[in-house]
């Protein structure tokens, strides 16, 4: 009897542990990525890009990087000096102006959205088969905010847009 309470705790603890690997470490938001979505460690990232992709957007340094059936997910918290903050439409025209730099950018959109009253600056641009939808989050009360970028090969497409929808739809500040 005390042997099957013993391995219920142990069986517990691994599927707590699984549960908590899926939800995101950040300072600025509390959100969970979408079912079956991995985390990689940077070596596993880099692997990835090397075998799959030729460039990547992802930091490196990031640890909220996973991948779902292809398609990498990243974000990262960030933070800024009030006196800098700028307005998303701001963000975007330097944004476009950027990509604008390099002229294999093909910038399919730039867009702000509103999610869980939040608003994100939404660009969806593409380099040969690679595509990259980067995401920025307004500034909470602390300005504080959230970047990210999905990347995935063209044909991944759907998933990528369907990944980053749900996890957006999972994202609130903290307070």
């Amino acid at each position: 009897m005390i042997m099957k309470k013993i391995l219920f705790l142990i069986a517990g603890l691994f599927l707590s542990l699984y549960a908590v690997g899926q939800v995101p470490s950040s300072n600025v938001v509390i959100a969970t990525m979408p079912k079956g979505a991995t985390k990689l460690t940077r070596d596993h990232l880099l692997n990835i890009v090397h075998n799959d992709y030729k460039r990547s957007s992802i930091p490196l340094d990031k640890e909220n990087t996973y991948q779902l059936d292809g398609v990498l997910i990243s974000f990262w918290d960030l933070s800024v000096n009030p006196e800098f903050k700028k307005s998303l439409k701001a963000s975007q025209s330097e944004m476009l102006e950027y990509l604008g730099r390099n002229k294999e950018n093909v910038v399919n959109y730039s867009k702000i959205i509103s999610v869980n009253n939040i608003q994100y600056l939404v660009c969806e641009y593409q380099n040969n088969d690679e595509v990259y939808l980067w995401f920025k989050s307004d500034y909470n009360k602390k300005n504080k905010d959230i970047n990210g970028v999905v990347q995935f090969k063209k044909p991944d497409e759907e998933k990528a847009h369907k990944a980053l929808n749900d996890f957006l739809s999972t994202v609130h500040f903290k307070e």
